[in-house]
């Protein structure tokens, strides 16, 4: 049986060297150069042609290339009864943690302004913005992690969750009737959400009304969490102060798309959090083991919830 990389949008030449280099006698495959359909048992994916998998009938794993797995329950063909797994690596978490921290230190401390003064040969010392009550939506193992370390940067962290969570020192809000007393003080806030039916366009006209006026928003979950146009409106109305995005619906956004120019938006290129390859392929291996010996998968997601 043979291990399949369907990333159709990307180079996967060194995740295939990876887990060649971890498993020499591995046979491995790369889309679109499956072979014999039924050879397939395992396959890694990440925004896979809807209905793809399909054509496997001896499928018994698919594992998301990363933290998400959205990607994988959007197709309308996704095969029944076959565990997915998505990958979590401390290396993942600990980069988004330095994502976050170091965006809303940069608008705290006004990094930007002073690069624009820089060009201009303007000398303009500032005090930094006052404000450091960040709200994280998303209280899961990404978010634990982005709270610990901004309360060592001493932040006063609260959190919202659909579920009860209970992290030291953070103050947890869950369910529908605790997102208006997690939003309420907040100065940044964070979405980590994973996407979901429950999650898509959250962050929208509704959720920014809730807000503190003028807070900062920061989207390092997905792109789909986002109403862009009400992001807009809120911004023009200045009932959202700023706003710094690394996901964005289409990837990579368009040219004219009116982010790109908006004074008051920070663009990243869905960097906050990048894969570690080796790490990756070892986690890979990991359960493509598990699979063949009939022992519990690691970092299997639950249908039900979608993450």
């Amino acid at each position: 049986m043979a291990l399949l990389i369907l990333i159709p949008e990307r180079d996967t030449a060194a995740l295939a060297k990876a887990l060649k280099q971890q498993a020499p006698a591995l046979d491995l495959r790369t889309w679109p150069d499956v072979g014999d359909p039924a050879d397939i048992d395992y396959v890694i994916v990440w925004n896979h042609p809807a209905g793809a998998l399909a054509q496997f009938p001896n499928l018994k794993v698919i594992a998301s290339f990363g933290a998400g797995v959205d990607h994988i329950f959007r197709d309308p063909d996704l095969p029944a009864n076959v565990p997915i797994t998505r990958l979590v690596d401390d290396s993942l978490t600990r980069q988004m943690a330095e994502y976050v921290a170091g965006v809303i230190l940069n608008h705290r401390l006004r990094l930007t302004e002073y690069r624009e003064y820089q060009a201009a040969g303007h000398w303009r010392p500032q005090e930094p913005r006052p404000g450091q009550n960040v709200c994280l939506l998303g209280l899961g193992h990404i978010g634990g992690e982005v709270a610990r370390l901004l309360i060592r940067l001493e932040y006063t962290v609260c959190g919202w969750s659909r579920s009860p969570k209970d992290l030291p020192a953070v103050a947890c809000h869950h369910g529908p009737d605790g997102l208006d007393r997690a939003l309420a003080d907040a100065d940044y806030v964070v979405c980590l959400l994973p996407l979901t039916g429950a999650t898509e366009n959250i962050l929208n006209q509704d959720l920014f009304r809730r807000m503190k006026k003028g807070a900062y928003l920061i989207n390092a979950g997905r792109g789909g969490h986002l109403n862009e146009d009400e992001l807009l409106d809120a911004l023009y109305q200045e009932q959202v102060g700023g706003a710094c995005l690394d996901v964005f619906k289409t990837e990579p956004l368009p040219a004219d798309h009116p982010f790109w120019r908006h004074p008051r938006i920070a663009i990243t290129p869905h960097i906050a959090s990048l894969t570690d390859i080796d790490k990756a392929a070892a986690q890979f291996l990991e359960n493509h083991r598990n699979m063949q010996n009939g022992r519990a998968l690691v970092n299997t997601v639950d249908p039900g919830k979608g993450y």
